[in-house]
């Protein structure tokens, strides 16, 4: 198992999740009966699958049920008042109120209401730093690209590197947060490098290593100073130009090195968290954040 190797495979699999753009257009507006009424060969290979299990839900025993409840998580008054919440939901979507949800909304709301669940979890955010003496050395901590996006910022990472050896093990996980797109709207952990470094330099409490593999698309050198408490991954192009890999994606080359830090991550992942707390209060009706709202002004006044 290989860094490079691991991202491109969870790099594809997260691909898979995504319906085709053109495909997601087409069939948006259609209502649960309409696309179940294509035929069996249209929706098998054209269809997205998201809105056939949308359509699906609807039509089954249990579809009303299921959508007044996912309404009543967002704060409308889906048992109450069906089809008014249906209008206020499509209301707040910006489209016209008509009580039928085409597959696209309810879509949408099954997502909406899956993202109120989605609530914070304990991920390794205080366990960071480095340990060096003669023989051995470990450092964990949260990996940080700097001045670009991170893919997974919610990981944590653990090198353990041995003298006797000369080896470094890297060991990195993620927690892959769903998106609209997911097929399965939960949390996911799961390996991001599992990888054996060459040591290159071990000296003044630093030691510098570079994958054993040195076959790749990309090199990452591991920095790793215990004096000052800073660990860097160096990331550089090991080929003139863009990179074809074994799953047949080709990775393009990077204009410049790319810079990681291993950090604490405690700011990282409860920023994370405090981005899907905001995203998910921002689905609810926007007739109950408008008594949240008043309700906060009326006591900030008393």
């Amino acid at each position: 198992m290989i860094r490079s190797m691991m991202f491109v495979v969870a790099f594809a699999e997260c691909g898979l999740a995504y319906a085709d753009d053109g495909a997601v257009a087409r069939y948006r507006d259609y209502l649960p009966h309409e696309l179940l009424s294509l035929p069996q060969e249209e929706r098998s290979s054209s269809v997205p699958m998201m809105y056939i299990g949308a359509a699906n839900l609807a039509a089954s025993q249990v579809g009303d049920v299921v959508i007044q409840a996912n309404l009543n998580a967002l704060m409308y008054n889906g048992l109450a008042d069906y089809n008014g919440a249906k209008k206020a939901f499509q209301t707040d979507l910006g489209e016209e109120p008509t009580a039928e949800l085409t597959v696209s909304q309810l879509h949408t709301l099954s997502y909406r209401a899956s993202r109120r669940n989605l609530t914070h979890v304990s991920f390794f955010p205080f366990e960071f730093g480095g340990i060096i003496n003669q023989n051995w050395a470990s450092v964990k901590g949260t990996v940080k690209i700097l001045d670009e996006k991170i893919a997974y910022p919610v990981n944590h990472v653990v090198i353990e590197c041995t003298r006797s050896t000369n080896t470094c093990d890297y060991r990195q996980i993620a927690l892959t947060i769903p998106d609209e797109n997911s097929w399965v709207q939960s949390y996911h952990v799961g390996n991001i490098a599992d990888e054996i470094y060459e040591i290159t330099r071990w000296e003044n409490d630093q030691i510098d290593a570079v994958p054993l593999d040195a076959h790749r698309c990309r090199i990452n050198q591991l920095n790793l100073n215990f004096a000052t408490d800073e660990y860097f991954e160096i990331v550089r192009n090991n080929t003139a130009g863009d990179c074809e890999t074994a799953l047949g994606v080709a990775l393009p080359r990077l204009e410049r090195p790319r810079l990681s830090q291993i950090v604490d991550g405690r700011d990282i992942v409860n920023a994370e968290f405090q981005r899907l707390d905001d995203e998910a209060y921002g689905y609810l009706s926007s007739d109950f954040r408008r008594k949240v709202h008043t309700s906060k002004e009326t006591n900030s006044d008393e």
